[in-house]
């Protein structure tokens, strides 16, 4: 708990670039090896810090009684994430996806697959697969915002992105 406090002070105080697993371990007093014996680089501290402090949402998709509304707070929730934890620190993390375990990337289609078997058990979808690359993509466009433009999509962006793109999509699939 002391090495994930101390990490998520660094993080805060900062940034994902000049975070550092030495500054880590002198703030708690402690070798660096400690530290590399549980997390095997820097984006897995990071990743473990930011889940220690905002939890996750899979297991916990919003559940609105609308797969339309559904949809759209979770990409609320997962834009208003990566505010909390800074755009400097979600892009840092973006940008070193091949550091941190695959689970870790599999959150997005994860949570989105719960929230379409929510409304598949209220009668809104039909029952044939949602490919994965489709509950891939609202994650990979928030992503992109983030890094290109640094910055969370606005409200409108998230809109689009839902009614727009992903939704067309799962009604496509989810028919066929």
């Amino acid at each position: 708990d002391a090495l994930l406090h101390a990490a998520w002070e660094q993080l805060q105080s900062e940034g994902y670039s000049a975070f550092t697993i030495d500054a880590v371990a002198r703030a708690v007093g402690t070798s660096r090896a400690v530290i590399y014996r549980r997390w095997p680089n820097r984006a897995a501290l990071v990743l473990a810090t930011v889940r220690a402090h905002l939890g996750t949402v899979v297991g916990h998709v919003p559940d609105t009684g609308s797969l339309d509304e559904d949809v759209l707070a979770l990409l609320h929730e997962f834009t208003e994430r990566m505010r909390r934890i800074g755009i400097d620190v979600a892009a840092g993390l973006f940008s070193e996806l091949d550091e941190i375990p695959e689970e870790t990337r599999e959150v997005v289609p994860t949570a989105f697959r719960q929230v379409i078997e929510q409304a598949r058990l209220r009668g809104e979808l039909g029952g044939s697969p949602i490919p994965d690359a489709v509950l891939s993509m609202p994650g990979i466009l928030i992503r992109y915002s983030m890094i290109a433009e640094r910055t969370a999509p606005s409200d409108q962006a998230l809109e689009h992105i839902a009614r727009q793109l992903f939704l067309p999509l799962v009604h496509y699939h989810s028919a066929l």
